[in-house]
């Protein structure tokens, strides 16, 4: 039995704040897991106040990360929120979510 190996969430991470840092360019860092270049990333906003979520995944090996209450920045395109899964699948489509390490009870002292 084999185990499937991927990059941790904190690198997931660290590439999303770089492709969200050079929008409204397409990103163009490697994948943290795979190392193809075929990285995306969309938005799901309302457009009053450009706040959302977005999807950032590869397309080749079909890994990502998600985000939440994300301000999608002025010039960068966006699908508007309530807009119905089985359009937004056309474009976001199924991957595998890399999710971040479980946070230990900061209250427990132990």
């Amino acid at each position: 039995m084999s185990a499937i190996r991927h990059a941790s969430y904190a690198t997931w991470e660290k590439v999303y704040g770089d492709s969200y840092e050079a929008l409204p360019a397409r990103p163009s860092a490697p994948c943290p897991n795979c190392a193809h270049h075929t990285l995306r990333l969309e938005f799901v906003a309302t457009p009053a106040d450009r706040t959302g979520y977005a999807a950032f995944w590869c397309d080749t090996c079909k890994f990502g990360i998600t985000t939440s209450r994300t301000h999608v920045p002025a010039g960068v395109p966006f699908h508007l929120m309530g807009t119905p899964w089985s359009e937004l699948e056309k474009v976001i489509p199924d991957f595998v979510l890399v999710q971040p390490p479980d946070d230990p009870d900061p209250l427990d002292e132990d």
